[in-house]
């Protein structure tokens, strides 16, 4: 790499940090559970080498029982460590790995198509695409999967080029290191077992990659089955109970079993989501289906990406790229988790699909570029630049500005918390217990989190309920706190914290409110017999 290539390539990356830091204490909204959640099992890692629950160095994160992949804490435990626990220090690891995608996604585009304009293309689009930095900007470990997914793509290119120790060891890790970073992980982790077979089984030394391949994924699924995640199986549509009242429905009509059976209806049902993941209306319209990933007028990509992942295709097979059915292979597939999954359209589940999408439509760039007419090709590329200019200004300007006042979003962000833990630091001693609602979130996680609770004291206190048909427990009460409205008559001192219908319910008038931005989210009721 030039020395020139470094600069424009550390400027790219420099201006995706601004992008990720910008207003972050305001956007997104607030902390939600899952970040919580990640906070709090990083910070008693880091104090007693051991979960919420007191499971030391686990390869699950139980939390919600939903039991997270635990790459995300692990590695978030030095500036857990170096910052304290903070929204800030939980959502730092993303913000690392923001800076060095640019760097990554270069090579990996140089190892694609040897072409160092597609190359450059390709890190600035990544750096500035708001699909990527929606996610990045908040501690979700789909960003660290992504990241992975793509490092791990690049150690495997360089080893078909040429076998090397470092670059097995490189590969074998990345791979390893993937697999306990997101749940999609196990998707990409076939993928690349297939793709071992398919180049490296007849070359020399390649099948002890096959081989150790196998063997990672054989030792990842063993943990799978030890820790039994059934949030991965209730995830899957066609596990939903609505899913078999719907056959049903259709065999009661009188349809057949013959054409109305789990195969026929759940591939038909697939095809349905899958399909969406490559419209308009999810790509550069609305993205993703929860206000917390996605809005109106805040598409993943631009429209002008869009048309040019169609124009890189063309020009992908019409020149004959060795790499063009990997790169098909991988746009195809990444919706796929997503796609099997009931909880409507997901942008971090499917959000890969972004990558391949913006290492294609770069590629069609140049390629157009270079096939103008030499008199107009200048003119085409300021246009270009000029126009992707104003449509990335716009989605971000939206969501800077405008995201975090809407309602909806501000709900879905399940904000209060922060304000509603100052206000117990300040009356802990003089109540004995606060009943809180938990209508808004998991409110255990993050009052652990806020209060930065001792973890060995929560350790022994730690109970969560049977999984409910979403594959999520519910922890009932610890410490002064207990999670419903349900006030013990024996109480004599206590606060009740609740949504407006809980104190229609309970006929009291709370004293205090916690609100953000327009909305009233927490009522307080104090009471001292």
């Amino acid at each position: 790499m030039s020395k020139k290539t470094f600069l424009i390539l550390l400027v790219i990356s420099l201006f995706a940090l601004f992008l990720n830091v910008y207003e972050k204490s305001t956007v997104p909204p607030s902390f939600n559970a899952d970040e919580a959640a990640f906070g709090y099992n990083v910070y008693s890692l880091s104090q007693t080498g051991k979960d919420e629950y007191g499971n030391f160095l686990p390869l699950r994160l139980k939390s919600f029982g939903d039991y997270k992949m635990p790459l995300y804490s692990y590695l978030s435990i030095p500036f857990v460590g170096l910052f304290g626990l903070s929204e800030n220090s939980v959502r730092m690891l993303n913000t690392v790995l923001v800076f060095l995608f640019p760097f990554l996604v270069y090579c990996l585009v140089k190892e694609l198509f040897d072409k160092k304009n597609t190359a450059l293309v390709s890190s600035a689009l990544v750096g500035l695409s708001w699909g990527l930095h929606s996610i990045g900007r908040q501690a979700h470990e789909a960003y660290l999967s992504v990241f992975l997914i793509a490092s791990t793509l690049l150690f495997f290119l360089r080893l078909i080029k040429k076998i090397t120790a470092k670059d097995t060891v490189l590969f074998l890790l990345s791979l390893t290191l993937l697999l306990f970073s997101y749940q999609t992980g196990r998707l990409f982790g076939i993928l690349f077992l297939l793709l071992s077979f398919f180049y490296f089984l007849k070359i020399k030394g390649g099948k002890r990659i096959v081989l150790f391949t196998l063997l990672i994924l054989l030792l990842f699924g063993i943990t799978d089955l030890i820790n039994q995640p059934k949030r991965v199986g209730n995830l899957l549509f066609f596990n939903t109970p609505g899913f078999a009242l719907k056959i049903n429905e259709l065999r009661s009509e009188g349809g057949s079993r013959l054409f109305y059976n789990k195969i026929s209806v759940g591939k038909r049902e697939f095809l349905k989501s899958y399909v969406k993941y490559f419209s308009p209306q999810f790509l550069f319209l609305s993205g993703d289906e929860n206000p917390r990933f996605g809005f109106d007028d805040m598409g993943p990509i631009s429209v002008l990406e869009y048309v040019f992942l169609f124009i890189g295709l063309y020009y992908l097979f019409r020149k004959k790229e060795r790499y063009r059915y990997l790169l098909l292979i991988l746009l195809l597939i990444s919706p796929v988790p997503a796609a099997l999954s009931w909880a409507g359209i997901s942008l971090t589940r499917s959000l890969f699909v972004l990558i391949p999408i913006l290492i294609i439509a770069s590629y069609g760039v140049i390629q157009l570029y270079k096939e103008f007419p030499k008199k107009y090709a200048l003119f085409l590329l300021f246009a270009l630049i000029l126009a992707e200019t104003s449509l990335l200004f716009y989605t971000w300007d939206f969501y800077l500005n405008h995201y975090p006042k809407r309602a909806l979003v501000i709900r879905a962000w399940q904000p209060g918390y922060r304000e509603l833990t100052s206000y117990i630091k300040e009356n802990y001693e003089k109540y004995d217990h606060f009943y809180i609602t938990r209508k808004n979130g998991q409110p255990y996680i993050f009052l652990l989190a806020y209060l930065q609770y001792p973890p060995e004291k929560y350790q022994k206190q730690a109970q969560l309920s049977a999984p409910d048909e979403y594959g999520f427990g519910q922890v009932d009460r610890f410490d002064k706190f207990v999670f419903n409205t349900n006030i013990s008559k024996e109480d004599k001192r206590y606060v009740v914290i609740g949504y407006p219908e809980d104190f229609t319910e309970l006929k009291i008038t709370p004293g205090k409110k916690i609100r953000s931005g327009t909305e009233e989210i927490f009522g307080i009721y104090e009471k001292i017999r």
